[in-house]
């Protein structure tokens, strides 16, 4: 932490506070009916929050070391990801959203998890399922149907 994450910080929270004063206009509504300005305005306020604690962090934190930011990451299993998220997007209308988010959990699970073949299977089968569920059935969001009309 550093010098970067002060000014990073303090960008961030600007831009929070900005959301939190302009999102009542688009009405907040309240806790058992939220209007459109509700989760711009709570999302507002956790930019803030973070913000603070990132600032608090880095300036009562006084150690020179320097963290390489991107020493950790895995690129291929990025890439694989980002490949995987197109191809998703790609053929979710035609082949629709359960199977292709059995797919894409089953392929993210096995192969950026590093899981075996039947916890990818028992990921992806509970994940589409229980995410179609909490849409399609208790929220009535209207996703894609595809080829096999659910």
């Amino acid at each position: 932490m550093g010098r970067h994450d002060l000014v990073s910080s303090l960008i961030l929270f600007f831009i929070g506070l900005f959301i939190v004063f302009y999102s009542p206009q688009y009405g907040l509504g309240s806790a058992g009916t939220p209007g459109s300005g509700f989760m711009p305005f709570l999302t507002g306020l956790v930019i803030c929050s973070f913000s603070i604690i990132t600032f608090l962090r880095a300036f009562l934190n006084k150690s020179v070391g320097v963290e390489k930011i991107w020493a950790k990451i895995k690129f291929r299993k990025l890439i694989f990801t980002i490949m995987m998220l197109i191809v998703y997007t790609l053929l979710l209308e035609k082949i629709g959203f359960i199977i292709c988010t059995f797919f894409l959990i089953l392929m993210l699970v096995r192969y950026v998890g590093s899981q075996n073949w039947f916890t990818s299977i028992l990921s992806g089968s509970l994940g589409s399922i229980l995410s179609y569920l909490l849409f399609e059935t208790w929220l009535k969001a209207q996703l894609p149907k595809g080829i096999l009309g659910f």
